[in-house]
C-alpha cells in the first residue's frame, strides 16, 4: 500500500514479507509445521476449530506481543501444546518467522533473516535473531526498521472489526491519534503540563518571597533616599560655604589691592608735601638768618645817634614782643600738630576697638541683665603677650559672654526677629572651658605659658575664658614650636604665628586690629593743649597790639638821616617778617596737608589690617573644605543659598545613615530574588511557548493524517460500494472532539456509522482499517474472520478489493466464506486430525 500513500513517512524504503513461518508445540502445532508464504492474498480456510487463527496467534506471538489475552490464552504458557488424545504434552512453544531481506530492508547481508520466540511452561520467553539469543527488545527495534509491530494495525484480530463499529467517537478518534503519531505531542504536552505546574509552583513562592521583601525594600529605600539627600545637602552646604569663603577671599584680595594702591598714592604725596615743608623750612631759616642781620645793624646805629637811644630802645621792645610772637606761634604749631596726632590716634582706637560685627552690637546695646560683654572687653593683656593673645582667639574676640543659654536663646531670638544677623554667645552655665592637659610641654625651653594664664580677668567669666585660650600654648617662636612637634598641641608665637593640632601653619606679617595698646588717656591731652594753646593766641593777640604802638611811635623818627636809614631797616625787617609770616602760614596749611595725608594713611592701613585679618579667617575657612570646584555667583546669592540649604537640611529631621550601606546589602539580596523571579517568569513563559509549539505541531500532525485518512477511507469505501464516505471531527475546532464515520452505502444518504445496519456498519469499519493501512503501510497485512459478519455482496466486494491491494503487497487472511476463498492467489487448506492441525496448500490459477 505504500505506492499510492502520499502520507507515508517511509516513503520507498526498501520492502520485505514473511517468506515463511514455521510452528511446533504452539497450539495446536504439536509436530514442526514450515508454512511458506508468497506476496499476493495468502489464505487460509476449513471448518470451525481446526486452528486457522492460531496461524495468526503465532504470528503475533514471535513479533513479540505480551499479551496473551490478545493471543485468546490466559497466560503464555497456555499457548504450549497441551496433549490429548493420547498425545504428551509439548515442553516449549516455539515459533519462527522468515523474513525476505533481498531489498535490504533489514541491515544484515544475508537475504532471509529469522526471528524465533520461545516459551517454557514456567512462561519464561527467550528470543531469537537468525539463531542468536536476544532481547525482546533488541527484536522489537530489529522489527520497528521495516515497519513491523506486534500491535500493529496491519494485524486485524477476530473481534477488531466488531470493537471498532462498538467505539464510541472519541475511542475512533483514539485511532487517528496513535497512528498520526501525536501521542508524542501529548507526552510532550503532559509534559510541559507538570513543568508548568512546578514553575507555577516556585513562581508563587517566589511572589510570597517578594511581597514579603518588598516592604522592607522600599522602607529601606526611602530612609536610604533620606540619607543621601542629608549627605548631598551637607556636602551642598560645604560647597556653598567654601564657595563663600572664596568669593570673600577674592572680593577681600581685590580690596587690599585697590587699598594698597590708595596708600602707594597716598605716600606719594605725603613725599611731595614732605618735600614742599622741606624746602619751606629752608627758606624760612634763610629769612631768619636775614632779619637776624637787620636787628644787629640796626642795634648798631642806635648807638651812633642820641636820638637813637629812644628809637634802640622801642626796637628793642619790638624784637623781644616779635620773638615772643614767634615763640608762642611756634608753640601752637607744636601744640596742633600733637593734637592733631593724638586725634588722629583717638580715632584709630575708637575704630579698632569699635570694629565688632553689627549683631554684637545690637546685643550689647540692649544693655540685658546677665549679658556680660564680649570677651575682648572682658580681659586685661599685657603689651608683649598682645599679639599672641589677639591670634588665639581670632574670631571669638567678639564672642559675647553671657549668664545662661536661656539669655543666649532670647538673644539669638532676638537677632532671628530682628533679621540682624548672627552672633556667638558663651553661656556660662552650659560652656565648657578647655583645660591644656598635657602639663609636660609647658617646662620645655621657649614655652611662655598657657594664654588663659597670661591675661587678667574676672574669675567669674573663667568658664567662657578658658574656653576661648585654655587649649592654646604660648610660644616664643616657630623654632620652639617645631622643637615640641607640630601637631602636638595648638600654640601661637609671640608675633602672631599659629600652629594648629593638625598640623596646618598660619603666619606672616600681622597687624594688630583687635586689642587696645594705647595706655595713657589722649582726651585729657588734647584738652590741656587746647588750653594752652588758647592761652598763647590771646597772648599774641596782646603783644601784637602793643607792637603796633610801638611802630606808630617808632614813625616819628624817621626824619633824620640816621634814623631814616634805621626807619627803611625796620621797614625792611618788617617785610620780611610778613614774608616769614606767609612762609610760616604756608608751612602751617602744609603740615595740615600732611596730617590729613597721614590720617588718610592710617585708615587705609586700618582698613587693610582689617581686610587682611578678614582675608586670614577666610583663608583657615577654605583650608577646612579641601580643594573644591567653586561655585561662582555673589556673595549675597551664596548666602541666600546657604540659608535655604541650612532650612532644608534642618527640616529633614533625624536620618538613619546605616540605612545606605543597609539598602545596597539588601537590594542585591533582592536583586537576586527578583532576577530568579524574572528566570523563573522567563521559565514559564518559555514552558507555555514551548506548549503553544506543542499544541500547534500535534494540531498539524493530527490534521494532515486526518485529511489523509479520510481521503484513503472515502477512496476505499467508493472501491468497495460505490458511495462516498468520509471522516470528521465532532467539532471541527477542538482536536480533543470525537471521531464521526460518515458513509452512504449503496447510494443511501449519508448515515454515522452508528446508525448503519450490520453489514454496513462491518463494511464501513474495513474500509476505515484499510484507509489507517494504507497511510501507514507495512510489510504484510493478516486479516483474521473480518468477513465473518458479510453478507456475499460484501464479502466479494470487500475481496475484490483485497485481491487490487494484494497486487505488490502480502495478505494473509484466515476465512471460511467461499466469496472470499476464490479471490484467493493461495489457499492453505486446515484440519484437525487427533487434537493437532493440519495445512495443506493449494496455488490457485490464475483468472
Amino acid at each position: 500500500m505504500t505506492e499510492n500513500n502520499p502520507g507515508s513517512k517511509t516513503g520507498s524504503k526498501p520492502k520485505t514479507m514473511i517468506n515463511r513461518i514455521t510452528m511446533q508445540g504452539f497450539k495446536s502445532f504439536n509436530r514442526r509445521v514450515s508454512v511458506p508464504l508468497l506476496m499476493g492474498f495468502n489464505i487460509f480456510c476449513g471448518p470451525n476449530g481446526v486452528g486457522k487463527s492460531n496461524v495468526v496467534d503465532a504470528i503475533c506471538f514471535v513479533l513479540g506481543r505480551t499479551s496473551a489475552k490478545s493471543m485468546r490464552a490466559g497466560r503464555l504458557h497456555e499457548m504450549i501444546f497441551h496433549g490429548g488424545d493420547g498425545k504428551a504434552a509439548a515442553k516449549q512453544a516455539v515459533v519462527t518467522l522468515y523474513l525476505d531481506n533481498s531489498s535490504g530492508a533489514f541491515k544484515f547481508d544475508d537475504d532471509e533473516v529469522s526471528v524465533t520466540r520461545k516459551v517454557n511452561k514456567k512462561g519464561v520467553s527467550v528470543y531469537k535473531l537468525n539463531g542468536r539469543t536476544t532481547t525482546r527488545q533488541k527484536v522489537l527495534e530489529f522489527l520497528s526498521s521495516a515497519r513491523i509491530y506486534p500491535d500493529g494495525h496491519n494485524i486485524v484480530m477476530q473481534g477488531d472489526i466488531t470493537q471498532i463499529i462498538e467505539m464510541n467517537p472519541i475511542e475512533r478518534r483514539g485511532m487517528i491519534d496513535e497512528i498520526s503519531g501525536i501521542a508524542e505531542y501529548n507526552d510532550k504536552k503532559a509534559k510541559a503540563n507538570r513543568d508548568l505546574e512546578k514553575v507555577d509552583q516556585r513562581l508563587r513562592e517566589a511572589e510570597i518571597v517578594i511581597s514579603e521583601r518588598y516592604e522592607r525594600f522600599r522602607r529601606l529605600e526611602q530612609e536610604r533616599n533620606a540619607a543621601i539627600k542629608y549627605q548631598n545637602l551637607q556636602k551642598q552646604l560645604a560647597l556653598l560655604r567654601a564657595s563663600l569663603a572664596h568669593k570673600k577671599v577674592e572680593t577681600l584680595e581685590n580690596k587690599i589691592r585697590k587699598t594698597d594702591e590708595d596708600i602707594e598714592r597716598k605716600q606719594m604725596q605725603s613725599e611731595r608735601v614732605d618735600s614742599t615743608i622741606e624746602k619751606l623750612e629752608a627758606d624760612i631759616d634763610e629769612r631768619e638768618e636775614n632779619m637776624r642781620d637787620i636787628a644787629d645793624k640796626l642795634i648798631e646805629m642806635s648807638k651812633r645817634v642820641g636820638e637813637e637811644k629812644k628809637v634802640s630802645e622801642l626796637r628793642s621792645r619790638m624784637l623781644i614782643v616779635k620773638s615772643q610772637i614767634d615763640s608762642n606761634m611756634r608753640e601752637i604749631e607744636r601744640l596742633t600738630a600733637l593734637t592733631d596726632k593724638l586725634e588722629a590716634l583717638e580715632s584709630r582706637k575708637i575704630e579698632l576697638t569699635g570694629r565688632m560685627p553689627r549683631a554684637v552690637k545690637a546685643i550689647l546695646k540692649l544693655k540685658l541683665r546677665g549679658v556680660h560683654g564680649v570677651v575682648r572687653d572682658l580681659i586685661s593683656v599685657p603689651e608683649k603677650y598682645s599679639v599672641a593673645i589677639e591670634i588665639t582667639a581670632g574670631r571669638h574676640l567678639n564672642d559675647i559672654v553671657v549668664e545662661s543659654d536661656d539669655i543666649a536663646s532670647y538673644c539669638i531670638d532676638y537677632l532671628k526677629r530682628e533679621k540682624i544677623g548672627r552672633a556667638t554667645f558663651l553661656p556660662l552655665n552650659k560652656i565648657r572651658s578647655g583645660l591644656f592637659k598635657n602639663t609636660n610641654l609647658l617646662h620645655r625651653p621657649g614655652v611662655v605659658g598657657v594664654a588663659s594664664k597670661l591675661i587678667k580677668y574676672n574669675t567669674k567669666f573663667m568658664r567662657a575664658i578658658e574656653f576661648v585660650f585654655g587649649r592654646t600654648l604660648v610660644v616664643e617662636n616657630l623654632d620652639a614650636a617645631r622643637a615640641i612637634g607640630i601637631g602636638s598641641a595648638r600654640m601661637v608665637t609671640l608675633d602672631g604665628d599659629l600652629v594648629e593640632r593638625s598640623g596646618a601653619m598660619i603666619g606672616g606679617h600681622f597687624i594688630r586690629t583687635h586689642l587696645k595698646t594705647i595706655t595713657t588717656s589722649a582726651a585729657e591731652e588734647i584738652e590741656r593743649y587746647g588750653k594752652h594753646r588758647k592761652k598763647l593766641e590771646e597772648e599774641i593777640e596782646t603783644l601784637r597790639a602793643g607792637l603796633e604802638g610801638m611802630e606808630k611811635e617808632l614813625g616819628k623818627y624817621a626824619k633824620s638821616e640816621s634814623i631814616g636809614e634805621a626807619v627803611n631797616l625796620e621797614k625792611l625787617r618788617i617785610s620780611s617778617e610778613r614774608e616769614m609770616d606767609e612762609l610760616r602760614t604756608k608751612r602751617k596749611r602744609t603740615y595740615e596737608r600732611k596730617v590729613r595725608l597721614q590720617t588718610d594713611l592710617n585708615k587705609l592701613n586700618i582698613e587693610k589690617a582689617k581686610a587682611e585679618a578678614e582675608l586670614q579667617n577666610a583663608k583657615i575657612e577654605i583650608s577646612q573644605y579641601g580643594e573644591l570646584e567653586y561655585i561662582d555667583d555673589t556673595v549675597p546669592g551664596l548666602q541666600k543659598f546657604i540659608r535655604k540649604a541650612a532650612d532644608e537640611l534642618q527640616s529633614i529631621g533625624l536620618v538613619n545613615m546605616k540605612a545606605i550601606e543597609e539598602y545596597e546589602l539588601f537590594r542585591s539580596h533582592f536583586d537576586e530574588y527578583k532576577k530568579k523571579y524574572e528566570k523563573i517568569l522567563e521559565e514559564k513563559k518559555a514552558v507555555i511557548d514551548m506548549m503553544e509549539e506543542i499544541e500547534g505541531k500535534r494540531m498539524e500532525v493530527f490534521y494532515n493524517c486526518l485529511k489523509i485518512v479520510s481521503q484513503h477511507f472515502s477512496n476505499t469505501f467508493t472501491k468497495m460500494t460505490n458511495g462516498t464516505a468520509s471522516l470528521q471531527l465532532e467539532d471541527q475546532s477542538n482536536l480533543e472532539s470525537g471521531l464521526l464515520i460518515q458513509a452512504n452505502p449503496g447510494g443511501k444518504r449519508m448515515l454515522n456509522i452508528d446508525s448503519m445496519s450490520g453489514g454496513e456498519k462491518t463494511i464501513t469499519a474495513l474500509a476505515f482499517i484499510f484507509a489507517i493501512q494504507k497511510y501507514k503501510p507495512a510489510p504484510f497485512y493478516i486479516l483474521d474472520e473480518v468477513d465473518a459478519a458479510l453478507d456475499k455482496e460484501n464479502s466479494q466486494k470487500m475481496a475484490e478489493l483485497i485481491k487490487a491491494l494484494s497486487t505488490n503487497e502480502q495478505f494473509v487472511m484466515i476465512t471460511h466464506n467461499d466469496q472470499t476463498i476464490k479471490y484467493g492467489d493461495r489457499v492453505y487448506g486446515m484440519t484437525m486430525e487427533r487434537g493437532e492441525s493440519k495445512i495443506l496448500g493449494v496455488e490457485l490459477p490464475k483468472s
